[in-house]
């Protein structure tokens, strides 16, 4: 204590302070006085009823550190892959680590948080169009707040507000803007006009969004599991980029236009995910489509699908076990599958007038009972996948699968499985008779041994290629 005090004073001072050993004695002993004091009060102070932010929500930190890693940053840079626009998104895992249930909510939360990163992509493009698409019929008449806004919903009530005052022939010039025939409209109060607006604008602002959609992959993976506070079951984040340079890949997917000289060879890719098939848990961070490229720029694209079989020891039979095990599989491989029948759909649904529709139709229904689909990017995300859903109708060809692995998590003990499949201009070519057939796809597989515990842990996983 005594040279805690004199390094204290020294430091506020800047002399040094001396003193008698009856008088420092007398200081220590006021001071252990006070600080048994604080002690009891302290103890007999009940706990404040309010959790503070940390308790209970995560930090960005290992968000932060993944990206500082690579060097890459939120928004559009010439720093991230292909020099796309990056987005990060995440969302909570429900259900606690204990829970069998824990792996499928897990995966889910995978889904939603990507589902998130595309609506934010959607909503930011739809605003910036919005935005654009007022100022011509009503010449900057918006309030700044509300063209700076990032939410499609609170721009699309602010413009049907305004533009349900406009005069007849400004109305009809912003409604045939919009795709609406004016002569075809009936009688409508103001009331009427509003919502009708606000369904056009939103509609068609997010369609043509969805039109510069194209070209998106996942870069990353970032989970973070347990721990001691009150909201322990984790969250996932993932990182997203969007770039015209993976559009272009999406179109060759589709059409099968391909040029196989510019493929990234299947045998480098097999290389590169060899150790982590056999080690098997490495694969528990890989999620959706990833663009890869090489260093000559040849390229391809990797899709992983993942599923949790529901294996409980001891209480499940033998049929039982091989049934649960065949679902994953099959749920896995249709996984992959449906991640790349995405990627290509995402190229050209923004354009057909069916979607459109199908937009429109899903904004009326949710501006009429009352639901958030499109306040928030989750929801506009969401209903962009449902529209994307039951409009792909893509026939690819060329996709083989490079690998299938299993394993167990080392936290939570949960198993897992999954497949990796892989498309390039080169498998697309020989799946179409213009190449020789030379390879031959090749399933590989790897385990991890089983580990127990729900000690707090993160884990994230990069990419593949030179990105």
């Amino acid at each position: 204590m005594k040279l805690v005090i004199k390094a204290l004073s020294f430091t506020l001072f800047g002399i040094m302070i001396t003193a008698s050993p009856i008088s420092v004695m007398g200081d220590e002993g006021d001071i252990a006085k006070q600080q048994k004091v604080s002690e009891k009060d302290a103890s007999e102070t009940p706990a404040s009823p309010f959790m503070a932010v940390d308790e209970v929500s995560r930090g960005d930190e290992r968000i932060l550190d993944f990206l500082d890693e690579r060097g890459w940053v939120r928004g559009q840079s010439n720093k991230n892959p292909a020099g796309g626009m990056l987005v990060v998104a995440s969302s909570s895992i429900p259900a606690d680590p204990s829970s069998i249930s824990f792996s499928e909510a897990r995966i889910i939360a995978t889904e939603e948080a990507f589902l998130k990163a595309m609506g934010e992509l959607v909503s930011q493009d739809a605003v910036d169009i919005g935005v654009s698409m007022s100022d011509k019929f009503m010449k900057d008449d918006l309030p700044e707040d509300v063209k700076n806004t990032s939410s499609l919903d609170a721009l699309g009530r602010a413009v049907a507000g305004r533009a349900a005052q406009m005069t007849v022939s400004s109305l009809d010039a912003m409604l045939s803007e919009l795709g609406v025939d004016p002569d075809t409209m009936p009688e409508l109060n103001v009331a009427e006009r509003k919502n009708l607006i606000y369904d056009e604008f939103v509609s068609n602002t997010t369609w043509q969004a969805m039109g510069k959609l194209s070209g998106v992959g996942i870069f990353g993976v970032i989970e973070e599991v347990g721990g001691d506070g009150p909201v322990n079951n984790g969250r996932v984040s993932v990182v997203v980029v969007k770039s015209d340079q993976f559009s272009e890949f999406g179109s060759q997917l589709r059409t099968g236009d391909v040029a196989p000289g510019q493929a990234m060879p299947l045998e480098a890719i097999r290389k590169s995910l060899e150790p982590q098939l056999r080690e098997g848990e490495p694969m528990l961070g890989y999620f959706g489509v990833q663009p890869v490229m090489d260093e000559q720029g040849r390229y391809g694209l990797l899709a992983f699908g993942t599923s949790g079989p529901q294996l409980v020891r001891g209480s499940m039979e033998e049929f039982e076990i091989t049934a649960e095990l065949e679902s994953a599989r099959e749920k896995a491989q249709m996984m992959a599958d449906g991640w790349l029948a995405q990627f290509a759909s995402l190229t050209v649904q923004g354009q057909k007038e069916s979607t459109r529709r199908s937009i429109k139709q899903q904004v009326k229904e949710t501006r009429g009972n009352g639901r958030s689909e499109i306040k928030t990017s989750e929801g506009i995300g969401r209903m962009v996948n449902n529209v994307l859903e039951s409009e792909a109708n893509a026939r690819l060809q060329g996709i083989q699968t490079v690998g299938k692995w299993n394993a167990v998590d080392p936290t939570t003990g949960h198993p897992y499985l999954g497949y990796v499949k892989y498309w390039s201009p080169a498998t697309s070519a020989k799946a179409q008779g213009l190449t020789p057939d030379k390879d031959e796809s090749q399933d590989l597989s790897g385990s991890a041994e089983q580990e127990s515990g729900t000690e707090e842990s993160s884990r994230s996983t990069g990419s593949f290629g030179t990105w």
